[in-house]
């Protein structure tokens, strides 16, 4: 019996959290080091701690900021009729918490946006001068996506919205639209089509490139996305043209051909993405999410859900605030 969309709701935020929490250990690592240091994912999860450059050591099952940007979405949706990019901006940065490895420019002005109310439209230029082009805002998106997935175009914008606070340079807000509208497919499809995915994602590029921004980023990965299906090319082959990095333009992509490459497995879908290396945690977390939105619940191993150790964030908790989505929005 296929999963339900309430399934799905609670599966895709779920999801998202197991793959931030799992790749978060070896986030900005390489492949060749990943493999030679772990054989599976449970092998990641059941180390205790992991050093850090900086800092203390990092308490393996915990999220990083990716979860703690996204939790703030849904509360968003849930909360503020609204919806203000402002408001999601006050709600990001009172839930800001340093040790979760926010990137610098988002961490800037989380930290200056309490002090500087009536310029928050001017934050997000203030360390680049047309805005992050970081996949932070691309990650929080999968609750617009659960929200708005009988609605496309209402998806898009408000991802768009979502994502202008913090990363407010076109390849970013591309980027967050992309991720939403693959969210709402995954979760409105009863039957795995691939062609669905890359159609509806060259559909919301054409809304941009009417805009005159620049799409070729996402054409072209597209493109590859494509080829690479059709030659059945593994994650890691792929991640040579695509890449790994924090860009959205890279983030977005590779997580996008971990899910498409592996649609019936999400542990497969979350070892690839892994694996492969690099920005592990955003990476992971939006392939995952992509995964569990079509497979549900089920798909997930329970084991690696006992995985997250979370006080107040348990996945528990996070099942209830899917479940305040999807009354919200979908019952």
């Amino acid at each position: 019996m296929p999963p339900t969309v309430r399934d799905k709701f609670r599966a895709c935020l779920l999801a998202a959290v197991l793959g931030d929490v799992a790749g978060a250990p070896v986030e900005a690592e390489s492949p060749a080091y990943i493999a030679a240091t772990y054989r599976s994912i449970d092998d990641i999860l059941a180390q205790k701690t992991i050093p850090e450059f900086t800092g203390p050591p990092w308490l393996v099952g915990h999220f990083t900021d990716d979860t703690q940007m996204t939790l703030c979405v849904a509360q968003w949706l849930l909360d503020d009729p609204s919806l203000s990019p402002e408001l999601l901006l006050a709600r990001l940065s009172a839930a800001h918490e340093p040790w979760r490895r926010y990137g610098p420019s988002t961490q800037s002005i989380l930290r200056l946006y309490p002090h500087h109310k009536s310029h928050w439209r001017d934050l997000a230029t203030v360390s680049f001068p047309h805005g992050s082009y970081g996949n932070g805002s691309v990650t929080r998106v999968a609750p617009i996506g659960l929200a708005f997935h009988n609605d496309l175009a209402k998806a898009s914008r408000i991802a768009v919205e979502s994502s202008r606070p913090t990363h407010a340079h076109p390849l970013a807000c591309q980027a967050a639209a992309l991720h939403a509208v693959a969210i709402a497919t995954a979760v409105s499809q009863t039957h795995f089509d691939a062609n669905q995915y890359l159609h509806r994602a060259r559909a919301t590029l054409t809304h941009f490139a009417d805009l005159l921004q620049d799409t070729s980023p996402y054409t072209r990965a597209l493109d590859a996305i494509e080829q690479g299906l059709a030659a059945s090319a593994s994650c890691a082959e792929l991640s040579q043209t695509l890449g790994t990095g924090i860009a959205a333009f890279e983030a977005f992509p590779m997580a996008l051909y971990c899910f498409l490459r592996h649609p019936y497995s999400f542990p497969d879908v979350l070892h690839q993405a892994i694996f492969i290396g690099g920005d592990t945690d955003t990476i992971a977390s939006m392939a995952a999410s992509l995964s569990a939105a079509l497979l549900g619940t089920s798909a997930i191993p329970p084991h690696w859900l006992r995985s997250i150790h979370e006080e107040i964030h348990t996945p528990q908790a996070i099942q209830s605030l899917a479940d305040r989505l999807f009354h919200k929005f979908a019952s």
